[in-house]
């Protein structure tokens, strides 16, 4: 099965059909995107109002209030990307998404000649707590180390959750972080802005903000009343408009899927693409006898709804398809910066803007990058390796390597065993004659002769891996470092795995990556 972002990336023109706005290696294509924006209007005044509240109160920077400031003027346009509200920022690619929209957002002010500004979409709406409570941080001894929040999550947002105990964040890292000259300080800087944060989206957005140094990130949370009043209008249109919306989407994922790609949302005819909280999120369906909540009886009308959305527009929420058109209605979106899997999904939704009269905006993938220590790079140069031989898994290298260390031709050796055993078993074929059973022992006989033979050669082979310990354990240490549990790095390590080894020298690193054309992953040295 073909990859979207592949194909993106590499040769646009086979999957130009589903992203209207245009190839993201290309200035035109956001010029195109920068005209067609000049004859939309947005609520400015209430977002700048929202915005320099919240960030105001949360500390944040003059940069960042520059930037915010400069969304009263009408051709400032943003770069957005979004995530949902991980533990301690979630994992390393939400700093690279981040750190994106920083460098697109700036890179396009300069060829467009106006302000554009980077913004990250908090998912606070969303209820996956599974998804935000665990975090994973590299161990002094080099292990992947899995750290989890208690509780359940309580069926709710996870933005509005309380903030966990500092002594339950303190012992996590205490536990999963090695000691080093910068680990001190990073707790204490840590300890603030846990302490600090009202909930679980706000710890979010401090944390993401203290990785990026402050550099003038705006942090949109939809969940906030006023963004809410503000799109309650398209979450009117999306109840009205839903079966034209399924349609839609039913349409782009047919061709999607007929050109062998994979389609991420899963469809079904009677979502509406809305969640409602009563109180907790349920995703609302329809039918011809009305509306309802998903495991629930109550029927609901369409005036039912559009009277509760008019009263209280907290009560409702996007879901993934319609998240994008609640941001296109809200933010003069430039450019928004996905990751391989959104770009799946975004490649499901172009007619879905046409439903609602909007364009899609550049769909522009994000950074990818590996971190790669002066011990890392030894290794692989050592082992010979690539970056990515370590992505396939290296189970067949690390037996070739315990098979190239065996001096005693083990496998010669069984082998010839083997031949004797199967050699001297076939001249007692004559023992027939004596019984009529005879062959039937034999044959027994020698299956169990040579069962033993293979546990005598696994425990052997076991033996020379015991040998081969020393080798197998920087192998698999590489593996640890690339690649844990089989998952690229960027998807599975905090960020402060490396903020606590390297100090303010790891977010340097991450901030001079470049964008390039072929959205190739980069390396950051360390």
């Amino acid at each position: 099965m073909q990859e979207v972002w592949q194909s993106v990336a590499t040769c646009f023109e086979q999957v130009a059909f589903f992203f209207a706005g245009g190839d993201p290696k290309l200035d035109a294509s956001f010029g195109r995107r920068a005209e067609r924006l000049e004859g939309r209007s947005f609520a400015r005044e209430e977002l700048v109002r929202t915005l320099t509240e919240y960030h105001e109160r949360l500390g944040f920077g003059e940069e960042t209030m520059k930037n915010i400031s400069a969304l009263l003027r009408e051709d400032t346009l943003t770069v957005v990307t979004g995530q949902q509200a991980g533990m301690l920022s979630g994992s390393l690619y939400t700093l690279y998404k981040a750190v994106t929209a920083i460098h697109l957002a700036g890179e396009q002010q300069r060829k467009l000649g106006r302000t554009v500004v980077p913004v990250f979409w908090i998912a606070s709406e969303d209820h996956d707590w599974a998804e935000v409570r665990e975090t994973v941080l590299l161990t002094g001894d080099g292990r992947p180390l899995p750290l989890r929040l208690a509780g359940e999550g309580e069926g709710l947002p996870v933005g509005s959750l309380s903030v966990p105990p500092w002594s339950e964040v303190a012992d996590m890292l205490n536990r999963g972080l090695p000691e080093s000259e910068f680990k001190s300080e990073m707790i204490q800087d840590l300890k603030r802005l846990t302490e600090q944060a009202r909930n679980f989206s706000e710890w979010f957005a401090l944390v993401l903000k203290w990785l990026t140094h402050d550099r003038g990130l705006i942090f949109f949370d939809p969940a906030l009343p006023a963004f809410k009043r503000l799109a309650s209008p398209v979450y009117e249109r999306i109840l009205k408009s839903h079966r034209d919306l399924n349609q839609a989407l039913e349409q782009r994922t047919h061709k999607l899927v007929s050109l062998a790609y994979k389609a991420q949302i899963e469809l079904d005819q009677g979502e509406v693409n809305l969640f409602m909280a009563n109180p907790e999120r349920r995703a609302l369906l329809s039918s011809s006898q009305g509306f309802k909540l998903r495991g629930k009886e109550t029927t609901l009308t369409l005036d039912d709804l559009t009277s509760m959305l008019r009263e209280d527009p907290g009560l409702f929420s996007p879901n993934v398809a319609t998240r994008p058109l609640v941001q296109e209605y809200l933010l003069p979106t430039l450019a928004y910066v996905a990751g391989p899997g959104e770009l799946n999904y975004w490649a499901q939704l172009g007619q879905g803007f046409a439903v609602f009269g909007f364009e899609m905006p550049v769909v522009y993938p994000r950074l990818s990058a590996v971190v790669l220590t002066q011990g890392w790079q030894r290794a692989l140069r050592t082992e010979g390796l690539t970056v990515a031989q370590v992505y396939q898994g290296l189970a067949e290298y690390k037996e070739r390597c315990v098979r190239e260390q065996d001096e005693y031709d083990i496998d010669g050796h069984f082998g010839a065993l083997r031949a004797q055993i199967n050699s001297a078993y076939q001249r007692l074929d004559s023992f027939s004659a004596i019984n009529s059973h005879a062959e039937e022992w034999v044959a027994q006989n020698q299956e169990r002769v040579l069962g033993q033979i293979s546990y005598l050669e696994k425990k052997i082979w076991q033996a020379q891996r015991k040998r081969c310990e020393s080798m197998l354990r920087r192998i698999e240490q590489l593996e640890q470092a690339l690649a844990p549990f089989g998952i690229r790095q960027e998807r599975v390590f905090n960020p402060l795995s490396f903020v606590a080894r390297f100090g303010p020298e790891f977010g340097m690193r991450v901030a001079e990556l470049p964008l390039t054309a072929d959205f190739r992953e980069q390396c950051i040295i360390i």
